[in-house]
């Protein structure tokens, strides 16, 4: 069964891959710097509930005039090319504003034909977190812009990029079950990244927690 929005990325893909006459880019392509796709990257300005002069992705922040990055959390230089393909594929999308429906990665319109998907595991390392580290975790996680919302034991809603939200839960052990950790997508995530970038959420936020808590 065809899907727009999956045949609109593939379509997006592909014209990436003629423009730089390369066959596949992934996250850690070279090609991925500021100099091929700083015009792309500030078309963002003032869309996609952007603002004019930077963007902010997880406390690491990129200028629009100069392309540097900085993590502003930890203090101090990052190099941009990790963000530059999330940026990159959300100049291209399409605004079909937020869905408002909490859904798993394989429910994303599309999936059914991706060989991607979120690595759970990579959402588990923050159990042991959640078990030690609680509070410190939380105050993490705000600091990455999250919001606390009521679901579970706790769980927070967290702005990937204005139009790309997760929803972290966590659920405290019982009787019967361990602790447990979840990720959840906005239902209209897919129409700003696709598929194998909202995959790769995941470890994106469960590393900056960790180096944050």
């Amino acid at each position: 069964m065809p899907d727009e929005i999956l045949d609109y990325w593939m379509m997006v893909s592909k014209d990436l891959a003629v423009r730089f006459n390369i066959e596949l880019f992934d996250t850690s392509s070279a090609m991925w710097s500021w100099d091929n796709f700083s015009k792309d990257i500030q078309s963002l300005r003032g869309r996609l509930g952007i603002g004019k002069t930077h963007v902010e992705v997880l406390g690491m922040k990129l200028d629009f005039e100069t392309g540097e990055a900085y993590d502003i959390l930890l203090d101090k230089p990052v190099h941009n090319s990790r963000l530059i393909p999330y940026l990159f594929y959300y100049s291209k999308a399409k605004d079909k504003g937020i869905g408002g429906e909490w859904i798993k990665f394989n429910s994303l319109r599309g999936s059914w034909a991706c060989r991607y998907s979120f690595d759970e595991e990579d959402v588990s390392k923050l159990i042991s977190v959640f078990n030690e580290k609680r509070d410190g975790m939380f105050a993490a996680i705000e600091k990455l812009g999250g919001t606390r919302v009521d679901f579970g034991n706790a769980a927070f809603e967290v702005s990937f990029l204005p139009n790309v939200k997760v929803l972290l839960i966590f659920e405290e052990a019982d009787e019967e079950f361990p602790a447990d950790a979840r990720l959840l997508y906005d239902s209209n995530s897919i129409f700003y990244l696709p598929h194998e970038y909202l995959g790769t959420i995941s470890w994106f936020l469960a590393e900056r927690v960790m180096k944050t808590t």
